[in-house]
C-alpha cells in the first residue's frame, strides 16, 4: 500500500483470542477452532481531507482474515466491520459486546487496520474510526487493554499493530497491573511513524499460514517468537524500521501457531536486493523460490503478482552498515522540511534521532533516506 507520509498513520491492530492451548514440547499450541476474532478494516473516512483513502484492491486485512478462516476459525466467532460501518460509537459498543462472548478459558483476536495518530495537545494515540473529527477522536489505544481487562473473562490476549507509534501499545499494556496476560507485536517504536506498506501485516500472515521461511530454525513449527523475529527482520531490512515486541504475565512466546514444510533450498527466505529489468532499478525483497541459476523474489511493498524470476548475477546481499555514526550531527527530513539534530542510536538502516530545540518526546527512529550529514 502506498500512502502519503503524515502524522496520521497506517494502523493495523490485532488482538488474538483463542481457546486455552495444550502444552507441547515447544510451548503452548494455538487452537483456531476455539478462536474469537474482532476485526475493523478501514480504507476510507468521512473526513477525506484529513484522512487519505487507501487502495481497496491492495488491502491485506482481508487476507489475514481469510488466513484465520482457512486455519479453522468459525464464522460465527468473527466480527468484521469496515469503513462506513465502523464509526467510533459502533466500534466501541460492538467491541464491548464481543469481549463478553468468549469463555474464561478462551483467548481473543482483535484486528484494526487504517489510520492512527497522536493528539497535538496531549500526545495520546488513537485509531481513526470512520467518523473521526475535531470532536470525535476515535478509538483510544489505552482503552483496548483496559476494556479487555474489564469485560473479557479469559486471561490471554495478543495485540498486533502495523501503524505509526504502534510501540505505544507495549506501554499501554504495562501501564497498570493487569489480570490479562498480553503479547504485543508492533511494526514501529512508540515514537516512530510507520511505513505505508503492508510489510508487517504480511509477516503476520506468513506466520499464521505456516509459510516455510517464517520457520526460522527449520524445526517444522512456527512460534509467536519466530513470527515476531521474522517480522522484525523484514521491517529492519525492507523498511529500515524498528519493530516492537512485548510479552506480559505468563504469556508464552513459544506458543506454536502453525506447522511448516522445510524450505526446498537454503536460499528460501533470504533477504536480498534484486535488479528488476522491467524498470532498471534495485529493489529489496526476499527469495520465495529457487531454480539454481535464478530465484523468484517477493518485493517489499508489492503484490504477489509482482514477484519476478531474477538471474543470480542480478541478486545481491547488501551491506547493512549505516553511513552515519552515533553522535553525528545531521539534518532530518520531516514533512518536506529539514531540521537539525543528532543521531543517538543506530540499528541496521534505522536511526534514533533528536531534534535541536525540541523535547525528547519528539525523538524518533528514521530511515537512512530521511537524514543527511549536517553541512556547515
Amino acid at each position: 500500500m502506498k500512502i502519503k507520509r503524515s502524522l496520521l498513520a497506517l494502523v493495523s491492530l490485532t488482538i488474538l483470542a483463542t481457546f486455552a492451548p495444550a502444552i507441547c514440547a515447544q510451548g503452548s499450541t494455538w487452537d483456531p477452532h476455539h478462536t474469537w476474532v474482532f476485526m475493523v478494516g478501514m480504507v476510507e473516512w468521512k473526513d477525506k481531507e484529513s484522512f487519505d483513502s487507501f487502495p481497496a484492491d491492495n488491502r491485506k486485512d482481508l487476507v489475514l482474515l481469510d488466513t484465520f478462516k482457512k486455519r479453522g476459525v468459525p464464522n460465527s466467532q468473527i466480527v468484521y466491520l469496515a469503513d462506513k460501518a465502523a464509526p467510533t460509537a459502533v466500534v466501541e459498543q460492538r467491541f464491548t459486546d464481543f469481549l463478553k462472548r468468549p469463555g474464561p478459558n478462551d483467548w481473543i483476536i482483535v484486528y484494526f487496520e487504517g489510520h492512527g495518530y497522536k493528539t497535538d495537545d496531549t500526545n495520546i494515540p488513537y485509531l481513526a474510526t470512520y467518523d473521526v473529527d475535531d470532536n470525535i477522536l476515535g478509538w483510544k489505544f489505552r482503552s483496548i487493554p483496559d476494556n479487555i481487562d474489564k469485560f473479557f473473562r479469559g486471561d490471554h490476549a495478543m495485540i498486533m499493530l502495523d501503524d505509526c507509534y504502534s510501540g505505544s501499545m507495549a506501554g499501554a499494556v504495562k501501564a497498570v497491573k493487569r489480570r490479562v496476560s498480553f503479547a504485543v507485536f508492533a511494526s514501529s517504536a512508540a515514537s516512530k511513524e510507520s511505513t505505508g506498506n503492508w510489510t508487517f501485516t504480511e509477516a503476520l500472515i506468513n506466520g499464521f499460514d505456516g509459510t516455510s521461511y517464517a520457520d526460522l530454525n527449520h524445526d517444522g513449527v512456527i512460534t509467536l517468537r519466530e513470527m515476531a523475529d521474522n517480522a522484525q527482520q523484514d521491517m529492519l531490512f525492507g523498511e529500515e524500521q524498528i519493530s516492537t515486541t512485548a510479552f506480559t504475565g505468563d504469556f508464552d512466546p513459544n506458543t506454536v501457531i502453525a506447522t511448516s514444510q522445510r524450505p526446498a533450498t537454503p536460499r528460501i527466505g533470504q533477504r536480498v536486493e534484486a535488479y528488476s529489468t522491467s524498470d532498471s532499478d534495485w529493489y529489496r525483497g526476499f527469495i520465495v523460490a529457487d531454480r539454481g541459476t535464478e530465484a523468484k523474489v517477493h518485493y517489499y511493498g508489492y503484490e504477489k503478482a509482482d514477484e519476478e524470476w531474477i538471474a543470480n548475477n542480478h541478486i545481491r546481499v547488501p551491506h547493512s552498515d549505516s553511513p552515519f555514526k552515533v553522535g553525528d550531527r545531521v539534518e532530518i527530513s520531516y514533512k518536506n522540511q529539514w531540521y537539525k539534530g543528532r543521531v543517538l542510536d543506530i540499528k541496521g538502516g534505522s536511526h534514533y534521532v533528536s531534534y535541536d530545540g525540541y523535547d525528547t518526546d519528539e525523538n524518533e527512529w528514521v530511515p537512512t533516506k530521511r537524514i543527511r550529514k549536517l553541512t556547515k
